[in-house]
């Protein structure tokens, strides 16, 4: 993959969301599939007066970095 990162973002909102289950179930896969995986969360205030929670699930190939 030469260093790529594949990022997947959620940002909370609405109905139509990943929940914490469906984060689980694809970084599961891709680790199983050889890749490194990391999901964090992040308190995104662009948009409206109340923060809303962005799920971010990152991989990439290769040892931590």
């Amino acid at each position: 993959m030469d260093g790529k990162k594949i990022v997947i973002r959620c940002l909370r909102k609405g109905s139509a969301q990943w929940n914490e289950e469906d984060r689980l179930t694809m970084a599961a896969g891709l680790i199983k599939a050889g890749y490194t995986v990391r999901i964090s969360r992040v308190m995104n205030t662009t948009q409206g007066k109340t923060p809303r929670a962005e799920y971010i699930v990152e991989a990439w190939e290769g040892a931590d970095t």
